[in-house]
């Protein structure tokens, strides 16, 4: 009669293996999704402070910041170093708002024609873009950005 020696056999190992695996293949795709999820809502939350700042310049001057479009589509990336990109910080920063968060750096602000403001904004957890401001529904007539959602948040 043969005595098993206590251990485990190198099936039982992998499967065990195996298993860990896949629940850390689980887990690891939940926190991407939770991380993504964590940098829109930063980012929505920078896009609401960066809208507190163009209302409070708009109660100040009357107007919503304006500048001369630049080349091509006619809004500006909010981390721009061109001209257009240096008067709107100009005219927010250190007034209204301590810096352009870097979150929101990539979008982009429509100056339209004073009366109006667009900010277009993309979310990362699902992967689209939407456009916020005021008055954004009746730019969307005029071809504001096309077809773009207006932002529900």
């Amino acid at each position: 009669m043969r005595v098993r020696a206590g251990g485990f056999t190198l099936i039982e190992l992998l499967v065990v293996i195996a298993i860990i695996g896949l629940l850390s293949s689980v887990v690891l795709a939940s926190l991407s999704t939770a991380r993504a999820k964590g940098a829109d809502a930063a980012r929505i939350s920078d896009i609401k402070s960066l809208e507190t700042a163009i209302q409070a310049y708009y109660t100040d001057h009357g107007v919503y910041p304006e500048f001369p479009p630049p080349t091509g589509n006619g809004d500006i990336q909010l981390n721009d170093t061109g001209p257009d990109g240096t008067q709107l910080r100009s005219e927010l920063i250190p007034e209204y708002i301590p810096r352009i968060p870097s979150l929101i750096a990539g979008d982009r602000y429509y100056p339209a024609d004073g009366k109006q403001y667009g900010l277009y904004v993309c979310l990362q957890a699902t992967n689209s873009c939407c456009k916020t401001g005021y008055s954004v529904t009746a730019m969307a007539t005029n071809g504001w950005w096309g077809n773009l959602p207006v932002c529900n948040f």
